[in-house]
């Protein structure tokens, strides 16, 4: 598995990521949607947080990381989660199936929804994670 990082206001597109660092109020949620979604598993790393989860797949890894008690009173998540739309990137994950991904977004608290294209051999699918932020699966394109 790799995953990149889109940005929407510049000309680079896919940016290959060694780790990501997603902020939640829900870390365990989140964790359990990244695993059944992308197909990261957890691996702890000496020197963690305790209240943070780390997921890896080679030499990828996401960090689902705690947001302080101060801060995340002033959060407000919504079920089913509305989209964080004011968020600079989108993070690109590839999948080895679209369909079955898909399946799991809805079943692990996340959205799927309608905007999807193929480009370059590969379909891909904006959804919303647990917590609304916009990410992209992509997997090969069905001939």
């Amino acid at each position: 598995m790799q995953f990149y990082v889109r940005s929407h206001h510049s000309n680079i597109y896919d940016v290959l990521m060694g780790t990501l660092v997603i902020f939640s109020i829900n870390v365990r949620r989140l964790a359990d949607f990244y695993e059944a979604v992308v197909g990261v598993k957890r691996s702890p790393s000496p020197g963690d947080n305790a209240k943070d989860i780390r997921l890896r797949s080679g030499n990828e890894e996401i960090l689902i990381h705690s947001i302080p008690a101060k801060i995340a009173k002033t959060i407000s998540l919504q079920s089913p989660p509305e989209a964080r739309e004011d968020t600079p990137i989108k993070p690109v994950f590839d999948v080895d199936s679209l369909a079955t991904a898909l399946e799991k977004v809805s079943l692990k608290g996340g959205v799927v929804t309608g905007r999807n294209f193929a480009l370059n051999g590969l379909t891909r699918h904006d959804v919303l994670d647990s917590d609304g932020n916009i990410i992209q699966l992509r997997g090969p394109s069905s001939r």
